[in-house]
C-alpha cells in the first residue's frame, strides 16, 4: 500500500509540471509562427513599395527622355535659325555697302554733270555750229541719262533686297524668340524632373535587398541584354543569308538569259516584302583600334573587367559625365536597338562592319530610332542615371558577336 500511495502521489507532482511544459512549448512556437507572419507581411509590404518606387523612377526618366529629346530639338532648331540670322545679317550688310557705293558713284556723276554743265542743254545744243557735233552731244547725253537710269533701278533694287532680308530676319529673330522661351520653360520642367528622379531614386535605395538578391538582379539584367545581343545577331544571320540566297537566284536567273542579249540592269519589283536597310561601312571597323574617340568626355570611374561583385566583373567601362552631355557615336553604324532595357536604363547599339556593335546605356534621353544610319561624332544620346542609377555617367561596351573587347584599346 505504501508503494502504491508513493507511486500516485509521484505521478500527481508531476502531471501538473508535464502541462506548464507542453503550454510553454505551445506558446512559444506560436509567438514564431507570429513573428514569420509579421516579417512576411513586413516583407511584402518592402516589396510592394520597392515596386511602386521602381514605376516612379521609371515614369520620371520616361518624362526626362521626352523633355531632353524636346530640348535637343529645339537646341538644333535655334542653332540653325541663329546660323541663318548670321548669313541674312552678312548678306544685309554687303548689300548695303554695294548700295551705298552705288549711291556714291551717282553722287559723283550729278555733281559732274552739275559742275561741267551749268547751262542748260538747250543752250549747249545751239551753241554746237557742226551739225555732228550737236548730234554727238545729244547721244552724249542720252547715254548718260541712260546710264543714271540704269544706277538708280539698281540701287532701288538693292534697296528691295535688303527690305526682303530684313523681313526674313525679323520673322527668324521672332521665331528664335519663342524658342528661346520654350527653351527656357522646357529647362525649368527638366529642372524639376530631374529632382523628382533624384528623390524617387533615393527612397529606392532605401529599401534593403540582401547581397543574394542583388547578385540575382544583376544577372537577370546581364541575361536580358545578351538576349538582345542574341536576337540581333540572329536576325543579322537571316538578313545576310536572305541577301545571299537572292543573289543565287540573280545568277541563275542571269546564266538561264540568251547569251545574245544583255539584260539592263533594272530595279526589284516591289512585292509588298519589307527590305530592311542595309549598312555599307566606309571603312572596316576593325582598322579603327586604337584611333576611336572616347564617345563622351568624362573620367573612367569602372574598368573594363574590374570587380562588380563577388562573382562578376565589369564587361564594359563607365565613364562619369554630367547629366545631359552628349553621347557620341564612336564610328558610322546602323542603330540596331533604341529604348528602355531593365537595368541599363535607356540603350542605345549601333552595328558596325563584321558583326562588331557598340552600346551606349544610363543615358537620360535617346535622340536616335532603330534603323537610322548615324556618322562618326553624331550625337545619339544624352548622358543620365537611368536604370536606377546611383550616379550620371555612361556605359560603354564594344563587343563582337557576344565576345567583349576592351573599349581602352580602341578609345584614345
Amino acid at each position: 500500500m505504501n508503494v502504491f500511495t508513493a507511486l500516485a502521489c509521484c505521478a500527481l507532482l508531476t502531471m501538473p509540471i508535464s502541462s506548464n511544459f507542453a503550454e510553454t512549448s505551445g506558446q512559444k512556437q506560436s509567438k514564431i509562427q507570429n513573428k514569420i507572419s509579421n516579417t512576411n507581411k513586413i516583407l511584402e509590404k518592402e516589396r510592394s513599395k520597392s515596386k511602386q518606387l521602381s514605376k516612379k523612377v521609371i515614369v520620371t526618366e520616361d518624362k526626362l527622355n521626352e523633355i531632353s529629346k524636346r530640348l535637343h530639338s529645339t537646341e538644333t532648331k535655334i542653332n540653325s535659325l541663329t546660323s541663318n540670322l548670321n548669313k541674312s545679317n552678312e548678306k544685309k550688310r554687303k548689300l548695303l555697302i554695294q548700295t551705298n557705293q552705288q549711291k556714291d558713284a551717282l553722287a559723283q556723276q550729278m555733281q559732274a554733270l552739275y559742275t561741267s554743265g551749268k547751262q542748260s542743254h538747250l543752250r549747249l545744243l545751239l551753241k554746237q555750229d557742226n551739225p555732228s557735233d550737236i548730234s554727238r552731244t545729244i547721244k552724249y547725253y542720252e547715254y548718260m541719262n541712260k546710264h543714271r537710269l540704269k544706277r538708280i533701278k539698281g540701287i532701288q533694287v538693292q534697296l528691295d533686297k535688303v527690305k526682303l532680308i530684313q523681313d526674313k530676319i525679323n520673322a527668324d529673330t521672332k521665331t528664335l524668340n519663342e524658342l528661346q522661351a520654350k527653351q527656357s520653360s522646357r529647362k525649368m520642367l527638366l529642372k524639376k524632373t530631374v529632382a523628382e528622379h533624384e528623390s524617387a531614386l533615393k527612397k529606392q535605395k532605401k529599401v534593403v535587398y540582401s547581397q543574394e538578391q542583388k547578385l540575382s538582379k544583376l544577372k537577370k539584367e546581364e541575361s536580358r541584354l545578351k538576349g538582345v545581343i542574341e536576337r540581333l545577331a540572329q536576325k543579322n544571320r537571316k538578313e545576310e543569308a536572305e541577301r545571299k540566297r537572292q543573289e543565287q537566284l540573280k545568277k541563275i536567273a542571269s546564266q538561264k538569259a540568251t547569251p545574245k542579249t544583255t539584260p539592263k540592269a533594272t530595279k526589284p519589283k516591289q512585292t509588298g516584302q519589307v527590305v530592311s536597310r542595309r549598312f555599307v561601312p566606309n571603312k572596316p571597323f576593325s582598322s579603327l583600334k586604337g584611333r576611336l574617340s572616347w564617345p563622351v568626355k568624362g573620367r573612367l570611374t569602372q574598368k573594363y573587367g574590374s570587380s562588380r561583385n563577388t562573382k562578376q566583373r565589369w564587361k564594359g567601362v563607365i565613364i562619369s559625365a554630367p547629366a545631359g552631355s552628349n553621347v557620341h557615336a564612336i564610328a558610322r553604324g546602323k542603330v540596331e536597338y533604341s529604348g528602355r532595357l531593365k537595368g541599363y536604363g535607356y540603350l542605345v547599339i549601333i552595328r558596325h562592319d563584321k558583326n562588331y556593335r557598340s552600346l551606349y546605356a544610363y543615358n537620360r534621353s535617346v535622340y536616335k530610332k532603330e534603323g537610322q544610319i548615324v556618322k562618326a561624332g553624331e550625337i545619339i544620346a544624352a548622358v543620365g542615371n537611368s536604370g536606377s542609377q546611383t550616379n550620371s555617367g555612361l556605359y560603354f561596351e564594344i563587343r563582337r558577336g557576344t565576345t567583349h573587347h576592351n573599349p581602352a584599346q580602341w578609345c584614345r
